[in-house]
């Protein structure tokens, strides 16, 4: 009977030893489950961030894209206006010549008119 004892004491201990490495196993998983769900989460919220970011810039480079057109616009513009202002001033120049010969004629006429 005191082998038989001693095999049931040891199955025992071997149980009660194998019992507590599936409990140590068990917690084990649990906090390798809370870091998987953590590790998730933050790679959703990088996913996020990455969409966002990634909106971001597409905006910003269809706003840019809107502000080189506007230049061209201006730069197109500031070309006429200065177009525009050499018209304007060989007109005034034209004009200009234009009264002062009208007025020597005027001189010239009035020159030949004694009255």
């Amino acid at each position: 009977a005191g082998a038989a004892e001693e095999k049931a004491a040891a199955a025992a201990a071997t149980l009660e030893a194998a019992q507590r490495e599936v409990r140590v196993l068990q917690e084990r998983r649990d906090e390798l489950g809370e870091q998987l769900a953590v590790a998730r989460e933050d790679a959703a919220r990088q996913r996020e961030d990455k969409a966002r970011v990634g909106s971001e810039l597409a905006q910003s480079r269809r706003a840019a894209h809107a502000a080189q057109e506007e230049v061209g616009r201006l730069a197109s513009d500031k070309t006429a206006l200065e177009r525009a202002l050499g018209a304007a001033q060989e007109d005034a120049s034209r004009a200009v010549e234009d009264e002062a010969s009208l007025a020597a004629r005027v001189v010239a006429a009035e020159a030949r008119c004694v009255c």
